[in-house]
């Protein structure tokens, strides 16, 4: 085997030319030379603005850096697209779609982008996205630390990935690319998984927003995203379609509950064919699994389906049929009833009854009744507070009354003024 000249974007592994997936994971390989040399960014200012810190990740198109931005001082990434692919028209213009799909949704589950620019670098320039930076790990890491994690759990992120999801859905974009690696996992409040929604480096947009359909271009038959998460019609090199992510996130929850996906093989190529002509095992058949409340394992398995029309028609309908079999299991989501509010499972599982199955066309978020919340320590002193002020405020005015003599024997004067005119 030849010198190592490409590099998986998962993994990070690099191969020999003529290796087309990666053999661990079975994603596409760049057509790249992996990079050499000393890295040109690390501790230089870019732009004046953005001090670039540390190589926080790299991928077939570009390396992610954390950087501080001057000024407003605050911690970025910077998405920097490799300088060998940046000469390609075809390759840039790619990166700018990624951008501009990504900065046309607005999702507190979806990463934020802050800027696209360029950066000259002799006759190159080079583009690079400024982003939300991120501290926290991939469900990739969480699964490779846990191996798996609990329903309730698995819940929690599913909801929040595909309200993100359905709201790219509403706007006719669809992600195509939906992995463990892509859905990182951080600290908001008391909620350690909150989750943001990454790249959108090969999403298809049409319908939706005609601007971006415009700008959108995909080889037929191509097959985008990663092996295991690829649904069968994309498989055979059909079209992707919302149900092609519900599919990827069926995949991600078959995988939080059991460790495993439905399907895997030595290579990329066996892998697809599994998904296109194999059963999908039972998740209660799997040892990690057997705990899954049986409504969870259904649903599922049921939006693992060959046929598209048998899945959800999209993620936020994913969502709430998911909120539905959360509602029949009985299921306690635990940290998620803490949450941001919209985003959790509610408290009582009538309230989870209540929620409909809407039809697929429906855009509207996932945004199930808060619980109750029940008076708190500093509730119940303001109260207090209150209450002794009023008391004081009443003796104070009864005081006042009595010495301007509002309580006085009316009848005393009188008697006097009887006794008076006596003779």
């Amino acid at each position: 085997m030849g010198e190592p000249q490409l590099r998986c974007s998962s993994c990070g592994e690099s191969y020999a030319d003529g290796v087309i997936f990666c053999p661990r994971d079975g994603t596409a390989l760049s057509s790249r030379a992996a990079d050499r040399g000393p890295d040109p960014y690390l501790g230089e200012t870019l732009e004046g603005e953005f001090r670039v810190d540390a190589l926080i990740g790299a991928g077939a198109a570009a390396r992610v850096y954390r950087a501080h931005q001057l000024g407003v001082e605050r911690a970025v990434a910077l998405k920097i697209m490799h300088r060998d692919l940046a000469a390609n028209d075809a390759q840039r213009s790619r990166f700018r779609r990624e951008a501009r799909i990504a900065g046309s949704l607005s999702h507190p589950n979806l990463v934020s982008v802050l800027l696209l620019s360029e950066l000259t670098q002799g006759p190159e320039r080079v583009p690079f996205l400024v982003l939300e930076y991120l501290d926290g790990l991939s469900l990739r890491s969480a699964l490779s630390a846990q191996g798996t994690l609990s329903a309730a759990r698995t819940v929690h992120v599913l909801l929040q990935i595909a309200d993100a999801v359905g709201e790219a859905h509403q706007r006719g974009i669809v992600h195509r690319d939906l992995k463990p690696e892509n859905v990182m996992l951080v600290q908001r409040g008391e909620d350690s998984d909150f989750v943001k929604v990454l790249d959108f480096g090969v999403a298809r947009a049409e319908g939706g927003d005609l601007a971006i359909a415009a700008t959108i271009a995909t080889r037929a038959g191509a097959i985008f995203g990663s092996a295991r998460y690829v649904a069968p019609e994309c498989a055979a090199g059909g079209p992707a379609s919302p149900q092609s992510d519900v599919y990827a996130l069926a995949t991600l929850g078959y995988e939080c509950l059991t460790g495993a996906t439905p399907f895997d093989g030595d290579n990329a190529i066996a892998v697809l064919l599994k998904q296109q002509s194999q059963a999908v095992p039972p998740l209660l058949g799997h040892n990690a699994g057997r705990a899954t409340p049986r409504p969870i394992a259904q649903f599922i398995e049921r939006n693992l389906s060959k046929s598209p029309s048998l899945r959800a028609a999209n993620a936020r309908s994913f969502a709430r049929e998911l909120l539905t079999a959360a509602g029949d299991a009985g299921l306690d989501p635990g940290l998620s009833m803490r949450t941001r509010r919209g985003y959790a499972v509610p408290d009582a599982i009538g309230d989870v009854a209540s929620v409909p199955r809407t039809s697929s066309n429906e855009p509207e978020s996932v945004t199930p009744r808060a619980p109750p919340r029940a008076p708190s320590g500093s509730a119940t002193r303001r109260a207090l507070f209150l209450l002794a002020c009023f008391v004081f405020g009443v003796g104070a005015a009864l005081g006042i009354a009595a010495q301007l003599g509002a309580f006085a024997d009316k009848t005393t004067p009188s008697a006097t003024r009887i006794k008076g005119n006596a003779p």
